[in-house]
């Protein structure tokens, strides 16, 4: 079986591909970078090294890379492949699947075995946007196939790989906290059903949105009232700080009433989830800096991520939601001076006013009570850290 895995950076070599190699896959990477497929191609091999009380080593052996450029070689791993999996960021999923649909074109000539396509994102129902983007413009052939050969399932992606400062053996080892999560949807594989460590799963969307929810949006406000209130790591600011802790399992319980009332969950089952996710975020050997998890704000803040899709649902459901507008209302003051995205909020914050911003990023109409709400506990925020 061979696996061909867009995006060779610390989630792709650090948990699909490791997976991927565990259940006997051999595994090519995609990548922009002329570094990192250069490395792969040197070492061939690289050790994903596991964070926690005791290190761990696990070698990954027998990989190979592609530049991005290289059509050629892309046209005949992509012809190959019986698995295509992505973990590029949810915003380039349409440009990459405008790639991956020009190499289709070229499979379709001379292979047409089942497929399985999966974007590995931090986003709701990703693989969804890269399908889309394949099926627009494909030819009746192409598009013929897709529908009878290749399935595409949605994922739920859960693994933190931090930028840590460890020693290494070689310049692709990555290291990665214990925990991991894959859930896949069931009934949308054609082929690759058995892929160790992951989680076939018949509904998906409350994995989703639960990872989405209690991981994702309460890992950003601990971010962003961090990075506030001048700390530099996730561990430091939960357990150091007690405002950043009962803001971010404050989160957690207006979310879990938002996610039991939604999907029926039981709300035991999602107490101890939480209780996972709150551990992880204490995992010291993490060194997880906030400049990290905040990096993005636009992406972070918009109407479908991590922040404002349940703050939305808790008021649709008349849920309180006040430590989510708090976290919301820090990633508006989230001023990282190397990260473009944050600064260019800071700008239009400047050129146009808190509201009109918070509108334009969250998607929110102006007149909303919701966007006075972000807006004034803004302003507190503001008066307090940043006199």
């Amino acid at each position: 079986m061979k696996a061909v895995h867009f995006g060779a950076g610390n989630i792709g070599r650090g948990f699909i591909g490791y997976l991927q190699y565990k259940s006997g896959y051999d595994v090519t990477f995609v990548d922009i970078s002329d570094f990192l497929v250069e490395a792969i191609n040197k070492y061939k091999n690289y050790k994903v090294i596991t964070l926690s009380t005791s290190e761990n080593k696990e070698e990954v052996k027998n990989v190979s890379a592609i530049h991005l450029r290289d059509i050629e070689a892309l046209e005949k791993a992509v012809s190959e492949a019986d698995l295509i999996t992505t973990s590029i960021g949810a915003n380039n999923l349409t440009s990459t699947g405008n790639v991956l649909r020009g190499l289709l074109e070229k499979r379709v000539q001379v292979n047409k075995k089942e497929l399985d396509i999966i974007a590995c994102e931090n986003a709701l129902f990703a693989t969804d946007i890269l399908k889309k983007a394949i099926f627009d413009g494909a030819s009746a052939e192409l598009t013929e196939y897709l529908q009878e050969k290749v399935g595409f399932p949605n994922s739920a992606v859960d693994r933190i790989v931090p930028n840590v400062n460890i020693e290494k053996e070689s310049p692709i080892d990555v290291a990665v906290e214990d925990f991991y999560e894959w859930d896949i949807e069931r009934e949308e594989i054609k082929v690759n059903s058995e892929i160790k460590g992951a989680e076939y799963v018949d509904k998906l969307g409350p994995y989703l949105e639960r990872k989405l929810f209690l991981l994702n949006g309460a890992h950003a406000i601990i971010a962003y009232i961090g990075y506030l209130k001048g700390y530099k790591f996730i561990h430091e600011a939960i357990t150091k700080d007690e405002f950043i802790r009962n803001t971010a399992i404050g989160f957690h319980n207006e979310g879990i009433k938002a996610l039991s009332v939604k999907h029926g969950i039981n709300v035991d089952q999602l107490n101890n989830y939480s209780k996972k996710i709150i551990g992880r975020f204490e995992n010291s050997y993490l060194q997880d800096e906030l400049s990290r998890v905040g990096r993005d704000p636009v992406r972070k803040l918009s109407a479908n991520d991590r922040l404002v899709t349940p703050l939305k649902l808790c008021y649709e459901l008349n849920i309180e939601a006040d430590n989510i507008l708090t976290g919301i209302a820090a990633g508006f003051l989230f001023d990282f001076e190397d990260d473009e995205k944050s600064q260019g909020i800071q700008n239009d914050v400047k050129t146009n006013g808190i509201t009109k911003t918070v509108s334009a990023i969250t998607g929110i109409s102006e007149d909303d009570t919701i966007v006075a709400e972000i807006v004034k506990k803004y302003e507190k925020l503001k008066a307090e850290y940043r006199k």
